[in-house]
């Protein structure tokens, strides 16, 4: 009797732990992408932290540029520029990259390869404008550029994690931040329902306002404004002044007061706007929620009519006493085409510009209220054209840009 034949054995032979070491080797390259993808992150983490730092040293550096002791025949300007060095420096070391400050050097003699450089950008918004820095152009300086590094001789490399395996132990990095502080006219005002408007209701005529801004015209320095205080003193500062109320050419029974917003200005009305500014619901009486020079005459000049308040009250000579060393913008308006008797008088407002109130008296003959040219910073203001030298051109509305 035959026995049961012996079962025939696989001719593959078992290659028991090949899967382990396919595993293994997966691993090792796994966790050396996941080594890459840490140091590239950490990379990347500083390189924003570097940027972020040069960008908020150059639009703290271009604030400081924006000061308003420049529109003075005798500026300190070296004290100027020294606080927008000062300034970008501190706001620069102020963001930490990786848990450290990014070190600056200071750069006194504004070298062009310094850290921290002042310079006139003719065109911030065109990156092909040049940033200039000869020390002839100072007076028209209107940006500043910051270099943040993180390096061995700065706060430290910034250190590989993963890559040391392979001894590698870091890398030097830095980021270019370029800040402008520009000039613009004012275009009008938008209704923001959280913000009033900086506007005054009082206007000015166009002849007394040009005449303060010129330089070959010469009106009245009687007061000084220290931007540092914020405080109004008797004294030259080198900034010519204008009387504002009442208006020159004021039409009978009008004071040059105008209503904005609303149909009649009573006594409160006038002095809430003037203390307070106009509000988003008085704003949004105008089209669009705007007040802009929305009208063209027939020589293609923009302009926007205002009606005038019927008299004045000497009840709003607190609430102008209450704002004396704040900015505001005032209407200007073009005395042809405009007129009118009491409450029917007309305003043909053909700009806005910002001055500062500096006295108001309404004692005797003459009352009056006195002002200079100035910078403001309203949210509210829509920017027009730029002005390539506004530091010398009778202020207008700043905005802070990070133009490179």
């Amino acid at each position: 009797m035959r026995g049961l034949a012996p079962r025939r054995r696989s001719g593959r032979p078992r290659r028991r732990g090949a899967t382990m070491v396919l595993t293994a080797v997966m691993m090792t390259t796994i966790l050396g992408f996941v080594a890459l993808a840490v140091d590239t992150m950490v990379l990347a983490v500083a390189k924003h932290q570097l940027s972020t730092a040069a960008d908020a040293g150059a639009l703290a550096g271009a604030a400081a540029l924006a000061d308003e002791r420049r529109f003075a025949p005798d500026a300190p300007l070296d004290d100027i520029m020294a606080a927008a060095h000062e300034r970008a420096e501190l706001f620069a070391e102020r963001n930490p990259v990786l848990g450290r400050p990014p070190v600056l050097y200071p750069n006194p003699s504004n070298s062009p390869d310094g850290d921290i450089v002042l310079g006139y950008i003719e065109h911030p918004t065109d990156p092909n404008s040049p940033f200039l820095t000869d020390p002839s152009l100072q007076p028209l300086f209107n940006s500043v550029r910051v270099r943040a590094v993180r390096s061995a001789e700065r706060g430290g490399i910034i250190p590989a994690y993963f890559a040391r395996a392979i001894g590698f132990e870091g890398t030097a990095l830095g980021a270019v931040g370029t800040g402008s502080a520009l000039v613009y006219e004012v275009d009008g005002f938008g209704s923001d329902p959280d913000t009033n408007a900086g506007l005054l209701p009082i206007v000015l005529d166009k002849n007394t306002y040009e005449d303060m801004i010129s330089p070959s015209v010469t009106t009245t320095d009687q007061y000084r404004y220290d931007p540092i205080t914020r405080t109004v003193s008797a004294g030259a500062d080198g900034v010519e002044e204008s009387q504002l109320y009442p208006v020159k050419n004021g039409y009978p029974g009008n004071w040059g007061t105008v209503k904005i917003g609303v149909s009649n200005n009573s006594t409160s009305t006038l002095g809430a706007q003037i203390r307070y500014g106009v509000t988003p619901q008085q704003l949004g009486t105008y089209p669009g929620g705007k007040l802009t020079l929305n009208q063209t005459d027939a020589q293609g000049n923009t302009y926007v009519m205002l009606g005038g308040n019927p008299g004045i009250s000497s009840g709003i000579k607190d609430d102008l006493e209450a704002i004396i060393g704040q900015p505001r913008t005032i209407p200007i308006y073009d005395p042809a085409g405009s007129g009118g008797n009491g409450n029917n008088a007309q305003y043909k407002i053909i700009a806005f510009q910002p001055v500062r109130v500096l006295a108001v008296s309404f004692k005797g003959n003459p009352k009056y209220v006195i002002v200079q040219p100035a910078m403001i910073n309203d949210p509210t203001a829509i920017p027009g054209d730029p002005k390539p030298n506004g530091w010398t051109s009778g202020g207008g509305l700043i905005r802070l840009h990070l133009t490179r």
